[in-house]
């Protein structure tokens, strides 16, 4: 039997993409107060100095890594001085995988395994003076990284002629409070809290990606995925997931519009 892909879809989408999490839009809105304060940390880099430690935590799906990732892409784009690294500790736990995906992102090629934990500093320290940049790096889920990576990290200072800050994100803001001696006294860090989106500003963010998603939907189809981000503790990734099974829900039915009956739908399953 033939398939035709034509009839899968009514053109409820125009842009689907900017409904995924993993999408960094040109603006972050009701975030500008906290993408202010990380670039004011971040700026003595561009200065050849030392950037600010920062540790930015919240709960889950509130814009954390969204303002590093737009920070991170406005700071390069400011200044050559400047390397921005973004890992997710959950990819990069231990000394090795970590110190060695930093060394690839710095443009030097590396085998992934078989050195030793001096050697792979010593060539992450031979990478970042080669380069010459500052060198700012974002471990995103920092709870899931081995204390000996952090150490490591926290300590290139002493052997670069460059700079090197970090910024820590976690869910938890108690991350750090039984970590080692050896560890809190390196950190130097300053504290960013990011609070739950209220109901009008999640009504918002979803408005403006619904405007770019969809050709046409229902007001009430933005306040139902609004009201389920905000329920489930201002996480605005359970509204866009609401959102784009709404939209999916209106092209099984042949619509050109998403209607309410389209979130009710979606409701049933978003997590």
């Amino acid at each position: 039997m033939a398939v035709s892909f034509a009839s899968e879809g009514s053109g409820v989408f125009v842009n689907e993409d900017v409904l995924s999490t993993e999408h960094l839009p040109e603006m972050l809105p009701h975030r500008e107060g906290d993408v202010q304060q990380l670039a004011r940390n971040l700026m003595p880099a561009a200065r050849g100095s030392r950037p600010q430690n920062t540790f930015i935590f919240g709960p889950p799906g509130i814009g954390k890594t969204a303002v590093v990732k737009y920070v991170f892409r406005e700071f390069e784009e400011y200044s050559e001085r400047v390397r921005c690294v973004y890992v997710n500790c959950w990819d990069y736990r231990t000394n090795a995988s970590l110190l060695t995906q930093l060394i690839i992102e710095l443009g030097v090629f590396v085998q992934r395994r078989g050195w030793s934990r001096d050697e792979i500093m010593q060539k992450l320290v031979e990478a970042l003076n080669k380069r010459a940049k500052a060198l700012v790096v974002c471990l995103d889920e920092v709870d899931q990284l081995d204390t000996d990576a952090l150490y490591d990290l926290l300590r290139i200072n002493q052997y670069v002629k460059t700079s090197v800050g970090v910024v820590f994100v976690s869910n938890n803001p108690h991350v750090f409070a039984k970590a080692e001696p050896r560890i809190r006294s390196s950190l130097g860090i300053e504290e960013l809290e990011f609070r739950p989106y209220t109901l009008d500003e999640m009504k918002d963010i979803l408005g403006r990606r619904a405007k770019e998603a969809f050709r046409a939907f229902d007001t009430a189809v933005v306040t139902l995925a609004a009201n389920q981000g905000v329920q489930k503790g201002g996480d605005v990734r359970v509204g866009l997931q609401c959102l784009m099974k709404a939209g999916r829900a209106a092209e099984r039915r042949n619509a050109r519009k998403v209607a309410v009956e389209d979130v009710k739908t979606a409701l049933k399953s978003v997590d």
